[in-house]
C-alpha cells in the first residue's frame, strides 16, 4: 500500500472542502417525499441483539454513546469516549497509542468491532487495527460474555463502534482543531445525494501531535469514503473504504516502580520521562478496509442483511523493555526488540430475520451465519539484553542507541499464522405483551495454525503450534416492563476464546478458555424520554484458564476468575438548559482456583479497579449567553493491584475534564475549547508488576473551529 505524504494531505482536505461546499444544494420538501428508503427498523441491527430492538428494551446491559454525547464530550478517541460509562476502564496505559485497550466487568480487551464485524488481529501480537472516534457515529458497549453471537469474543463483553453512512441531507463538516502537544488537527465529514437513489459520505482526517513523554509523537491520516445505492425500493447495498496510515504511533514503553510509585535514590521520575530511546522506539501502521453492507427487504415480515469486510494491514514496532534495574535502582538494563507485522483477511456476516405471529406471541426470528478466515505473518527481532545501551534513570538521556549496531539477530522468531472461524448462530425473540423472552446459541469451529522458525545465536529450530476446537454457547433472557416505565430483567449468557498449548498433566492438547454470567438488573425510561436508568447485578465466571507454575515450568487448564458486581447509570435531562449523566461500578473479582500456584488464589487480577465513579453535565445557557455550553466531568478510579500477589496497591486517583462550545447560528459555525486532567494530576495509571508501571495521562487542552456547509 501506498504511503500518504503529509506534502499533499492537507491541502487535499481543504480542496475537498472547498469543492464540497461549492455543490452544495438545498434539497426540497418534494424531493425528499419522493425518496423511497428501506425500512430503517429492518435494517438497524443493535449490537444486543443483532435486531430491531432497542437497547432499553434488550434484556441485558448494554450502553450506547451516540454522536450527540460524543460532541458534547468532545471526544477524539474510542479510550476517550468510555471514560464515563460504567463497567469500563480506560485508563490503564493511557501514554500509549497503538491500540484501544480497556477492561470491561475486569476482563483486559484489545480487540473492538466496527459495524458488527471483528477489526481482524491474529489476537497474539500488536497489530490491531483501529478505526478513528471522527469515523464514528455511535458507540455500543455491550457487557458479559457475547460469543452466542459474535464468536470469539473476550468474557467482559465488546465495543463496537458504529460506522458513518451516507445521508440524504447535503451537509459538510470542516473541523481545524490545536491544542497542547503541538497538536494540529484537520477534518472532514461531507455527505448528501449523488443522485435520486444514490447518496455518498466522505469522512478525511489528518493529525500530528506530540505524545505525553519525552521524543514521543503521533501522526494519523485517515479516508473513509461510502456510497450507498438504492437497487429498487426494497434492496439497499452500501460500498465502503476505510484507509488509515498512522506513521508515527507510541509503543508500550514502561517504566519501573521504582521511581514512579515508589521513592528510588534520585527521587521520582516525572510523568513525562521516557526510558525508550528517540532513535528507536516507535510504531507505525497502515490499514486498509473494504466493504459492502446489502440490505434487501423480502416482505413487511422477512430480510436479508449481509456485511462483507476484506482487510489488509502492516505495522513495524521498535521498542525497548525492561531487563532488570541494578542494584543501585537507578541503572536500567533494557532490550531492543522489533516487530514486523502483516494480516490479509476476510469477515463477513449473513443474517436472515424474520417476524412470525403465534397466537398471541410475536417471533422475531434469526438465523446467521459469520466466517473469517486471515493468514498473518511476524518477525520478531531481539537483542536480549546484548549491546544494548542501559539508562541512567537519574540523568535520562533517549539519545544513546546506534541503530546500525543493535545485534536484532541475536533471537529471532518469525512466525506464519492462519486463522478460519466458521460460526452459525439462531436467536428467537419472543413478545406478548409486556414480556420478552430471547434464546439464542451459536456454535463455533475454530482452528489454527503457527508455524514458528527460530534463531537463537546463530543456532535455528523451530515448531508448530495448532489449535482444532469446536465450541457451543448460549443465551438466555427474559424482561418484563411496567407501564411506569420500569423493566426488569434476567439472563444468562457464555463466551469462549480459543487455547494453544499442551496442558501439562493431562498431555492433551487444551480445550477453549470458557465463561458463562448470570445478571439480573432493571431499566426505566420516563416517558418524555428524558430520564434514563440502568441497574445491574452480574456474577461473571471464567474457566479453563491456563495457569503456570511460577517458574513456568508446568502449565495446565485449571484455572478459574470470577468477577461479581453492580453497575449504575443515570442520564437525566434536569432542566431545559442541564443534562447529567452519572455512573458507578462496584467490582469484586478474584482469582478462584489456580494449583500450580496457590499463592494467586483469593488475588486481584492487575489493572483492575473494585470501585470507579463519573460524574458528567452539561449547560445550555440563553439569554445574553445563548449559544454557550459549558460541560464538566469527574471520574474517579479505585485502587488497582501492583502484581499478581496483590504486594501492595497502586493508588486511587479522581480527574476533572471540561469542555466549552459556543454556536454562531448566522454563521452555521461552533467555536470549541477542552481540558482533560484539568489540574494536571500526576499519576500512575496501572502497573502489570512491580518493574512495569504506565503514568496517567497529564494535562492537555485542545480548542478548534468546526463550519457547516
Amino acid at each position: 500500500m501506498s504511503k500518504v505524504r503529509n506534502g499533499w494531505f492537507y491541502p487535499s482536505l481543504i480542496a475537498l472542502a472547498v469543492t464540497a461546499g461549492s455543490v452544495q444544494a438545498q434539497q426540497t420538501q418534494d424531493d425528499e417525499l419522493e425518496h423511497i428508503e428501506v425500512n430503517p427498523m429492518q435494517s438497524y441491527r443493535s449490537t444486543a441483539t443483532k435486531s430491531s430492538l432497542r437497547p432499553v428494551d434488550s434484556p441485558v446491559s448494554i450502553s450506547v454513546i451516540d454522536q450527540n454525547l460524543l460532541q458534547l464530550r468532545q471526544a477524539d478517541s474510542v479510550t476517550k469516549a468510555l471514560r464515563y460509562t460504567s463497567g469500563v476502564t480506560t485508563e490503564s496505559r493511557p501514554t500509549i497509542t497503538i491500540f484501544d485497550q480497556f477492561t470491561i466487568r475486569g476482563f483486559t480487551t484489545y480487540q473492538t468491532f466496527y459495524d458488527g464485524l471483528p477489526l481482524l488481529t491474529n489476537n497474539s501480537w500488536n497489530l490491531y487495527p483501529q478505526v478513528d472516534a471522527f469515523a464514528t457515529e455511535s458507540l455500543e458497549i455491550l457487557k458479559g460474555p457475547a460469543s452466542s453471537l459474535y464468536g470469539l469474543v473476550p468474557p467482559g463483553g465488546m465495543v463496537n463502534q458504529v460506522a458513518k453512512y451516507p445521508k440524504q441531507e447535503q451537509e459538510t463538516l470542516v473541523r481545524a482543531t490545536v491544542g497542547s502537544d503541538s497538536l494540529m488537527e484537520l477534518a472532514v465529514d461531507s455527505s448528501g445525494a449523488l443522485t435520486d437513489s444514490a447518496r455518498y459520505r466522505v469522512v478525511a482526517l489528518g493529525r500530528t501531535r506530540d505524545g505525553y513523554q519525552d521524543t514521543t509523537e503521533t501522526e494519523r491520516y485517515t479516508f473513509a469514503p461510502s456510497v450507498t445505492v438504492e437497487l429498487g425500493a426494497a434492496t439497499e447495498l452500501t460500498l465502503s473504504g476505510y484507509y488509515q496510515d498512522d506513521p508515527e504511533l507510541i509503543p508500550s514503553t514502561p517504566v519501573s516502580g521504582i521511581g514512579s510509585l515508589y521513592d528510588a535514590p534520585y527521587g521520582k521520575l516525572s510523568a513525562d520521562d521516557y526510558t525508550g530511546d528517540g532513535n528507536w522506539n516507535r510504531f507505525s501502521r497502515e490499514v486498509l478496509m473494504l466493504g459492502y453492507k446489502l440490505n434487501h427487504q423480502f416482505d413487511d415480515n422477512w430480510s436479508v442483511l449481509q456485511k462483507f469486510r476484506y482487510t489488509d494491514a502492516q505495522a513495524l514496532q521498535q521498542n525497548t523493555y525492561h531487563n532488570a534495574l541494578a542494584e543501585d535502582n537507578t541503572t536500567l538494563l533494557r532490550s531492543a526488540y522489533l516487530t514486523d507485522e502483516e494480516i490479509d483477511g476476510i469477515t463477513v456476516d449473513t443474517q436472515l430475520a424474520g417476524k412470525v405471529m403465534m397466537g398471541n406471541v410475536s417471533h422475531n426470528l434469526l438465523f446467521g451465519v459469520d466466517y473469517q478466515e486471515s493468514d498473518s505473518t511476524v518477525a520478531y527481532r531481539d537483542t536480549l539484553g546484548t549491546g544494548t545501551p542501559v539508562l541512567d534513570l537519574s540523568n535520562i538521556d533517549n539519545d544513546l542507541f546506534d541503530t546500525r549496531t543493535l545485534p536484532l539477530d541475536f533471537y529471532q522468531e518469525d512466525h506464519q499464522i492462519d486463522i478460519r472461524q466458521l460460526g452459525f448462530y439462531v436467536q428467537d425473540e419472543m413478545t406478548a405483551g409486556a414480556f420478552t423472552l430471547l434464546l439464542n446459541g451459536r456454535f463455533d469451529q475454530y482452528d489454527s495454525t503457527d508455524e514458528v522458525a527460530n534463531v537463537y545465536v546463530g543456532a535455528p529450530y523451530g515448531s508448530l503450534a495448532e489449535i482444532d476446537q469446536d465450541e457451543f454457547s448460549g443465551r438466555v433472557a427474559a424482561m418484563y416492563t411496567f407501564d411506569s416505565g420500569w423493566r426488569a430483567y434476567v439472563n444468562y449468557s457464555e463466551s469462549f476464546e480459543p487455547t494453544t498449548g499442551i496442558d501439562a498433566q493431562t498431555g492433551e492438547a487444551f480445550k477453549p478458555t470458557t465463561a458463562d454470567q448470570i445478571e439480573a438488573g432493571t431499566k426505566y425510561q420516563s416517558q418524555d424520554g428524558a430520564t434514563t436508568f440502568t441497574a445491574a447485578y452480574f456474577v461473571l465466571t471464567k474457566q479453563n484458564v491456563v495457569v503456570n507454575t511460577p517458574d513456568f515450568a508446568q502449565r495446565t487448564q485449571t484455572g478459574e476468575v470470577e468477577s461479581k458486581g453492580v453497575e449504575l447509570e443515570l442520564d437525566t435531562q434536569l432542566t431545559d438548559a442541564l443534562s447529567v449523566q452519572a455512573n458507578a461500578t462496584f467490582l469484586d473479582m478474584a482469582v478462584t482456583d489456580n494449583p500450580l500456584d496457590t499463592a494467586q488464589v483469593g488475588k486481584t487480577p492487575v489493572w483492575v479497579a473494585e470501585e470507579t465513579a463519573s460524574v458528567w453535565a452539561n449547560y445550555f445557557f440563553d439569554d445574553a449567553l445563548d449559544g454557550l455550553m459549558l460541560g464538566a466531568g469527574a471520574r474517579y478510579v479505585g485502587e488497582t493491584q501492583v502484581d499478581k500477589y496483590n504486594s501492595d496497591v497502586v493508588p486511587s486517583y479522581t480527574l476533572i475534564d471540561a469542555v466549552l462550545a459556543y454556536d454562531i447560528p448566522e454563521y452555521d459555525m461552533r467555536l470549541t475549547g477542552s481540558v482533560s486532567n484539568l489540574t494536571d494530576k500526576e499519576y500512575v495509571g496501572a502497573c502489570f508488576d512491580s518493574s512495569n508501571c504506565w503514568f496517567g495521562a497529564q494535562r492537555r487542552f485542545e480548542v478548534g473551529v468546526q463550519k457547516r456547509f
